[in-house]
């Protein structure tokens, strides 16, 4: 009668520990928020693209193409930054060092977090976005708790299939 239940004790464990995706990781604070300011120039690889509602080559009237006089001049240091950058881009963590004049979606699309600048003729997307990165408490959930838990609750399996077997190979 016991090898029943040590094998259903351990194929319950080790089907609770595999499922630990579904339960982990725990939220042990908030997400700590960056903001990033990125430059590159228009291309193929662009979102900017036929189905796009902005046209990288409407004229400078339209509200789809931004000079670069007509930025705000923190708007241009945030781009002059970013352009100059050899990662193509800055991020700052403080909320306070944001730029007013610029917004900062999660996901930016045309007109809110992507601007098409105009700058000596030449076109760049300029990206500015938030994004949140997890606590330190979660990442550690991520890389150490959960690959373990999984390979523990693999073994335990095992290990219940190899006492089912086991015991029937005794009867």
């Amino acid at each position: 009668m016991r090898t029943p239940l040590a094998v259903a004790g351990l194929l319950a464990l080790g089907v609770c520990l595999m499922a630990n995706p579904l339960y982990l990781p725990v939220a042990v604070g908030e997400p700590d928020p960056a903001y990033t300011h990125t430059v590159q120039p228009v291309g193929e690889s662009s979102p900017i693209g036929p189905e796009s509602p902005i046209d990288p080559e409407a004229s400078n009237d339209s509200d789809a193409v931004v000079a670069y006089a007509d930025l705000a001049p923190d708007a241009r240091a945030a781009f002059d930054r970013a352009r100059d950058a050899p990662e193509g881009g800055f991020g700052v963590e403080d909320p306070d060092e944001r730029v007013d004049s610029l917004s900062y979606p999660v996901e930016p699309t045309p007109g809110d977090g992507l601007l098409i600048v105009e700058r000596d003729g030449e076109r760049y997307e300029f990206w500015t976005r938030t994004v949140e990165r997890e606590p330190g408490g979660v990442i550690a959930q991520r890389v150490l708790i959960q690959p373990v838990a999984f390979i523990a609750g693999f073994l335990a399996v095992v290990a219940g299939v190899a006492v089912g077997l086991r015991g029937r190979l005794d009867d």
